[in-house]
Parts: C-alpha cells; structure tokens; sequence
C-alpha cells in the first residue's frame, strides 16, 4: 500500500519504456529509476514511477489511470531518441499520422492518438525553453527544444498527457548510453530540469527568499 504524502510536497509522476524489440533493457527506463533512488534530491519530492509497454493499447489505457490515481503535480515522459546529441524537451505532439507498428504488430485505430474532438496538435504550457536555458548553463550537458517526438510511442504518450493537462507535462528525450550520456549524468541533469519545472506549475516547500534549493531536514524525502 502507497503510503500517505503530505499535501505540501510535489508528486511527480515519471514514465519510461519497457523492452522495444531488441532492445531488453531500456535506457529510458534505467534512467526514471536513477530517479527514484537518486540520493541528492534537495527537497522533499513524492516520486511514482511507472513502466510502460511499446504498444499503443497500453499507452492509451494506462495514461487516463495514472492521472486519475495519482493526480500528479507533474508528468515527465521519458523516451529515448537514437542519434541525438543530447536531452530534448519536446514542445509539442500531434494527434495523427501513428503509422509504425508497435510491439504488438498493431497501429492505433486510424492511425490516430485521441479520436474525436481533439485538436491536431497539442503543445505544452510550461516554459521550456526558459528551462533548457536554466539547466544547460548547469550541467555538462547539451538540453535543447525539440519540434520533433517521432510519431511513434513517445509522442503518442505526449499528446495522451498533453490532451488531459499541458500545463504539468513534459517530454524529454534522452540519447542512446555512452561515455558521455551515462546513466548518472542524465539523471542528474533531468532532475535539474524536474527542479526548474517544478517552480512553474506548484512552489517547492523548500526554497529561501532567493529561490535557491534547501535541504530540509524536518520533512522526511517520500518515495513509493
């Protein structure tokens, strides 16, 4: 059983993807879970994850359920983009145009995210490009904007987000894992970016009057 989080302290949903054909171990997912043990987060943040299928069936029964559960304060999608020279926060998502197969060998009926009476693209209100500036000036890595998630799971599951509340969903693409791009280092650098976020859609109970992070240590760091 979840254990009881305390009004005041920010829940933040984050997703990553399960096995995709070859690929056993996702690196999407990897990294949602270095967040949920990351040892530095300087304030108290109530963090849910939630592994999800390469299969549009999932995608689109799951989303509405976790909203529902957990009414997060923010959702972060983490996908990954091979070729990519850094993270990317995506703008935007659209709703048409899903024609490759997914796990399953399936596409979503009419190729289409939401069916009927949603717009054809859909983008998200937090301020992203304020954020990929804040951060990249704080991290050894590259965080950029991108018009781009693909037309595949990962801008589906966007825009299923973004049609229930663009002002506390992001998308963020990693690139594949090297030397550079290691586990760790993304990690940190999105929890940066859950930080700056944060300040956007609901006050951290811990800053001082220059908005800087406190370690409080009244209020016991909650995780499921």
């Amino acid at each position: 059983m979840d254990s009881p989080v305390a009004t005041n302290i920010p829940v933040v949903l984050i997703t990553g993807f399960g096995p995709f054909r070859s690929i056993l171990n996702n690196p999407s997912w990897q990294v949602a879970k270095a967040l949920k043990n990351y040892r530095e987060w300087n304030c108290p943040i109530h963090i849910i994850l939630e592994e999800v299928d390469v299969t549009y069936d999932h995608v689109s029964t799951k989303v509405p359920e976790y909203w529902l559960k957990y009414n997060p304060t923010l959702v972060i999608h983490i996908g990954v983009a091979a070729g990519t020279a850094g993270i990317q926060i995506e703008r935007c998502a659209f709703n048409d145009d899903y024609c490759h197969v997914d796990n399953n060998g399936t596409l979503p009926e009419d190729c289409r995210c939401v069916k009927t009476d949603a717009p054809e693209m859909l983008t998200t209100l937090l301020p992203i490009d304020v954020v990929c500036a804040k951060v990249e000036r704080r991290t050894n890595l590259p965080v950029k904007v991108s018009g781009d998630a693909g037309r595949f799971l990962c801008e589906f599951i966007y825009y299923q987000s973004l049609f229930i509340d663009p002002k506390r969903t992001v998308f963020i693409h990693i690139p594949e894992l090297d030397e550079t791009f290691t586990i760790e280092n993304l990690a940190e650098t999105i929890q940066l970016i859950i930080y700056e976020l944060l300040r956007c859609v609901d006050p951290l109970p811990c800053l001082n009057r220059d908005g800087n992070y406190l370690i409080n240590t009244n209020v016991p760091k909650t995780t499921l």
